[in-house]
C-alpha cells in the first residue's frame, strides 16, 4: 500500500484527505448492515467523483502454535490459588500458595502461663473454583526453610525452600472437599465458606513458647523465627480435581491459635493475621505432557506444525497460549485506492471440549509479539473491551477482536509483522482453559476478516 507524506495525516489507512469523507459514509454503511456478508454486493457514487465498492477478505494466511507462555505474576490483588486438577485434555495441574503471616501487635503477649488448646490454618474462599467440587483432596502445610525473596514481582514458577515435615494435625495431611459456597458452623456460630486445617500441636506450642520472648517484639524478629507457610495438595486425586481462589486478605485467613492461661476457665484466641503487609504468591505446576490430548501433546512437545491446522490449546496460570502469525499481510496493499475499515480476527471454540466442570474463559486477551520477544499491548486494545472484544460469545461460540489500528501500524512499517499471542484474560486469578480452532480447519477456522472500500 503506497502513503505519501505522513500517512497519519490521512485517515486510519492512508486515504486521501479529499476522499475521506466518503471512508466515513463507508464505515456507517457496514455498521447498518446486519450480516457483515451484504457489505460489497452494490455499487455507490458520490457527486460523480468516485466510485466506491464495498468489499471484505478473509481469505489471508494465517499460521498459529501452541505455545509455552511465560510464568505470570502472582503476589497482586488479594486472592491466591490453591487446588489440583487433572484435566483429561490438558493435562494435572497444581496451584499452591505461598505465604506470611503478621503479628497483631508488636509486643504480643499471650499472658502468664499460656496453654496451647489446638490451632488452626484458615483460609476463606472467595467464591470461585473451577473444575469438579465432588473430587476430595488433600492439603499439605508446611513451613518455610528460608524467607521470601526481596522481590517487587514473584512469579508463578517461585520455589521457596521448606522444611520437609509438614504440620497438618494429622501427618497424612487434611483430607477434604472443597465447598467454596457452603458457610460453616464453628463454635456453635455459622460463619462464611473457609477451609479450616487442624495444625500439628507442636507447631503450636512454638507460637505459645514464643510468648513474651523477642520473638514476638516486632515483625523483623517474628519472621526470622516464622518465615511463612507453603500451602499445597497431594498430586494424586481420584477425579478430576478443582482448583478454588482463596481470599488471602479476609480477616478469617489467619492461622488461628487457641488457648488458656493456667487457672482460667475460658479459652482465648490469637490470630496472626495474613494481610496486605505480607508477602505471598501462587505457585503454579504442571506434571508434564505425556498424558494430554495427542493434539496438544505433539504442539508442545514436538512442534508439530501440521497439527496446529486442527486445534489450539489455551491454558491460564501462565501455561498455555497460541501464536497467531500472519505471513502474508502485506499481500493486502497490493489493492490499490483501498481504504480498511475494519480488521477483526475471529476465533471460534471447539464446543466438544467446554463442559459444565470445564467452562470457556469469560475473555481472552490478545497481545502483539515485540520484536525482542516480549509482548505488548495493542492499541485497539486501549480503545476498550467493547471497541476491542475478546468476549466468549456463547451463541456463536467464539471470540472476536477489532484489530484494525494493529493492522494499520504493521502496514505502515510501525510494528514488525511478529505476530500475536492469544491468552486468557487475567491469568494469574483465572483458572480456565480453552481448545481453540486451529487455521487449517475445513469449517470455522481461525481467520482475519478485513472490510475494506475500494475508490475507482
Amino acid at each position: 500500500m503506497k502513503t505519501t507524506g505522513n500517512p497519519r495525516n490521512y485517515g486510519v489507512f492512508y486515504a486521501p484527505a479529499t476522499i475521506f469523507f466518503l471512508a466515513f459514509a463507508a464505515l456507517l454503511l457496514i455498521q447498518s448492515c446486519d450480516e457483515h456478508d451484504e457489505v460489497g454486493m452494490d455499487l455507490y457514487k458520490m457527486d460523480g467523483r468516485y466510485e466506491v465498492r464495498m468489499e471484505s477478505l478473509d481469505t489471508l494466511t494465517l499460521k498459529a502454535i501452541t505455545s509455552f507462555d511465560d510464568s505470570v505474576g502472582m503476589n497482586l490483588g488479594s486472592s491466591n490459588i490453591l487446588g489440583i486438577i487433572d484435566d483429561p485434555v490438558f493435562g494435572k495441574t497444581r496451584a499452591s500458595i505461598y505465604t506470611e503471616t503478621r503479628l497483631s501487635t508488636n509486643n504480643l503477649s499471650l499472658g502468664e502461663s499460656p496453654v496451647l488448646d489446638s490451632v488452626h490454618l484458615v483460609l476463606a474462599y472467595t467464591g470461585h473454583n473451577y473444575g469438579q467440587l465432588e473430587t476430595f483432596q488433600t492439603i499439605r502445610v508446611y513451613e518455610l526453610s528460608e524467607n521470601f525473596p526481596d522481590k517487587d514481582t514473584l512469579y508463578s514458577n517461585l520455589v521457596i525452600p521448606h522444611h520437609p515435615g509438614g504440620i497438618t494435625r494429622n501427618p497424612a495431611g487434611h483430607y477434604f472437599r472443597p465447598a467454596p459456597k457452603d458457610s460453616v458452623m464453628v463454635d456453635t456460630i455459622i460463619q462464611p465458606p473457609q477451609i479450616r486445617i487442624p495444625l500439628a500441636d507442636a507447631f503450636g506450642q512454638k507460637l505459645v513458647d514464643a510468648s513474651g520472648t523477642e520473638t514476638f517484639e516486632n515483625v523483623s524478629n517474628y519472621l526470622d523465627k516464622f518465615k511463612g507457610l507453603y500451602i499445597t495438595v497431594d498430586d494424586e486425586l481420584d477425579g478430576k480435581g478443582s482448583k478454588y481462589r482463596i481470599n488471602m486478605l479476609a480477616h478469617m485467613s489467619a492461622i488461628e491459635l487457641y488457648y488458656h492461661n493456667e487457672g482460667e476457665e475460658h479459652q482465648r484466641i490469637q490470630r496472626f493475621l495474613i494481610n496486605e503487609f505480607c508477602k505471598r504468591s501462587t505457585r503454579v505446576e504442571h506434571f508434564g505432557y505425556d498424558h494430554v490430548h495427542e493434539v496438544l501433546r505433539s504442539q508442545v512437545k514436538e512442534g508439530d506444525q501440521e497439527a496446529t491446522d486442527s486445534l489450539l490449546f489455551v491454558h491460564s496460570l501462565g501455561l498455555l497460549r497460541a501464536n497467531i502469525h500472519i505471513p502474508h499481510l502485506e499481500d493486502v496493499s497490493d489493492i490499490p485506492r483501498m481504504l480498511i475499515n475494519k480488521a477483526e480476527l475471529v476465533v471460534p471454540v471447539d464446543e466438544e471440549f467446554i463442559t459444565e466442570e470445564f467452562p470457556a474463559p469469560e475473555n481472552l486477551l490478545l497481545l502483539r509479539i515485540r520484536d525482542d520477544g516480549n509482548l505488548g499491548y495493542l492499541e485497539d486494545y486501549m480503545m476498550g473491551s467493547d471497541y476491542f472484544g475478546g468476549r466468549f460469545d456463547e451463541g456463536k461460540m467464539q471470540y472476536t477482536f477489532n484489530i484494525s489500528q494493529y493492522l494499520q501500524f504493521v502496514l505502515q512499517g510501525d510494528y514488525p509483522n511478529d505476530g500475536l499471542a492469544l491468552l486468557v484474560a487475567g491469568a494469574s486469578v483465572d483458572m480456565s482453559r480453552v481448545v481453540l480452532h486451529g487455521p487449517g480447519r475445513t469449517k470455522e477456522p481461525v481467520r482475519l476478516k478485513i472490510y475494506y472500500s475500494v475508490f475507482d
